[in-house]
């Protein structure tokens, strides 16, 4: 502490103002340029008051950097505690999105930081230095060594290599973010969110999986069946990932894609990106490579306001819908159905809306109303899924498909992948949560993190109560089709 019984002696509100203002002052200034006559000003206290705080300038700086420190501690802190049970490759990125969030919320501090490196006359420079590396190695570290408990290293890997590669790159991509010239033109220098969240998903994949061509985790034989579960981005699937035993990530592949169990059920996760086009080209990747027992499509959604459903609430498809394939009408309302079909699947044929497994259906709905019950205070639907490409924002669309259809949800990935799933013939269900309403767009009113977790709680009880039914009729289909070959 490098503070007198003074400054300790003042009210709380004034030592916070006192540590913004100077906060304010050296990372805008560095330790040379910024000026105690200037801080005194804008705090209205007369000059020896610094001194008798902190005796000096450097007293006040090691002050405000101690207290800076804290705060990126605690900060970190936070992440590393709450995401202790996800696998390493998430816990990266969790650190790293962190990282950001910090230094979007204190960018002064984080410019403080950075000075440290040209300010040759700044106090303790060298010590400093060597306390803030030794406390980012430290945090790495102790990633890098829950990992390796949990089986996800490769055996024999030097952890303390490993860290130093690890801090390299992670402060690298920091600062890249605050400044310019470190940027070099890769679009990382104030980047918006969804830019950075692919920079942090790619860095996260390339540090876990390497840069050389290696074979899949394993060699998943076609004759060993596994449910595929699917999401359009990855923190749909993270309360899934956290769940998992023996959990691998694919290395080689585009698409992030996790084996594993589920419940003692082989399960594979795929991200499959944002609407139809990726997931049926995600979804039918995988099914020529290795074809699932069956695909369970999950996430968030929007809520018809006819459904009943509200936010965190959890919906079964009782069949899908696609909103935009048909043929114009002309009044202005949602199209009418093609006049041919765009799919022959099992005597049926297909035009826009892709009907469920009933006997399927009927299974998963029993499972998701003994798993929330009126105790849990999770309501549960069941009805129609409208996938759209075009995402409803106002009222009257949203009204005029409740109209047409009749839907509980909006989504944009699910009539892709039940046409993949009724190309194939392979059983499809469909669950997801309530993150919005559908019609004018309030980002505020949104529930992403807790739609997630309800969906993924669905999931998890349908593998646990249904998934070995499910893989045992994979088992028959694949033995029917042994024996015609015979």
């Amino acid at each position: 502490m490098f503070t007198k019984k003074t400054f300790q002696n003042l009210p709380k509100t004034k030592q916070e103002r006192i540590t913004r203002v100077a906060m304010e002052e050296f990372g805008n200034k560095g330790f040379e340029g910024a000026s105690i006559n200037t801080m005194v000003d804008k705090l209205k206290i007369a000059k020896g008051s610094i001194f008798q705080y902190f005796g000096d300038k450097k007293g006040l700086f090691l002050f405000v950097f101690e207290q800076s420190v804290e705060r990126v501690k605690n900060h970190l802190r936070k992440v590393r505690d709450q995401s202790r049970n996800d696998p390493l490759e998430i816990r990266l990125r969790k650190t790293l999105a962190a990282g950001i969030d910090f230094i979007r919320q204190h960018p002064l501090l984080y410019r403080m930081y950075l000075r440290m490196f040209v300010e040759s006359k700044l106090p303790f420079r060298e010590e400093i230095l060597r306390s803030l590396r030794g406390n980012s190695i430290d945090f790495l570290g102790e990633l890098l060594e829950d990992a390796r408990k949990n089986g996800e290293l490769r055996t024999g890997i030097d952890i303390e290599k490993t860290t130093f590669l690890l801090d390299a790159v992670m402060d690298r991509f920091l600062q890249a973010h605050l400044t310019p010239h470190l940027d070099a033109g890769l679009g990382i220098y104030q980047a918006p969110e969804d830019r950075i969240d692919i920079w942090i998903g790619t860095l996260a994949d390339v540090i876990c999986r390497g840069i050389s061509v290696a074979d899949p985790v394993s060699d998943h034989s076609p004759s060993a069946p596994y449910l595929l579960v699917t999401a359009a981005v990855e923190k749909e699937l993270a309360p899934l990932l956290a769940r998992m035993e023996d959990l691998k990530a694919e290395t080689g592949s585009v698409r992030r894609i996790y084996y594993g169990k589920i419940a003692d059920i082989p399960v594979r996760l795929a991200e499959t990106g944002p609407g139809m086009v990726n997931a049926v080209q995600t979804i039918t990747a995988l099914a020529e490579k290795c074809r699932p027992a069956a695909i369970l499509v999950t996430g968030c959604g929007g809520a018809f306001k006819g459904s009943g459903l509200g936010l965190g609430d959890v919906a079964l498809a009782s069949e899908e819908i696609d909103a935009h394939l048909g043929l114009e009408t002309g009044d202005g309302a949602p199209h009418a159905p093609l006049p041919f079909a765009v799919l022959h699947a099992e005597k049926t044929s297909l035009t826009n809306r892709y009907p469920m497994d009933n006997l399927l259906m009927d299974r998963a709905w029993q499972i998701l109303q003994t798993a929330f019950d009126a105790a849990s205070g999770i309501r549960t639907g069941k009805g129609p899924f409208l996938t759209v490409s075009t995402i409803t924002a106002t009222e009257e669309t949203a009204g005029d498909y409740q109209k047409a259809y009749a839907p509980c949800m909006e989504q944009m990935e699910g009539a892709g992948a039940a046409h993949v799933a009724a190309f194939y013939g392979i059983p499809f269900l469909e669950v997801r949560g309530v993150s919005n309403f559908v019609g004018p767009r309030d980002r505020n009113a949104w529930d992403i993190s807790l739609a997630s977790d309800r969906s993924c709680a669905a999931v998890y009880a349908i593998i646990s109560g249904m998934g070995e039914e499910m893989l045992k009729q994979s088992l028959k289909e694949i033995q029917k089709n042994l024996d015609e070959l015979k």
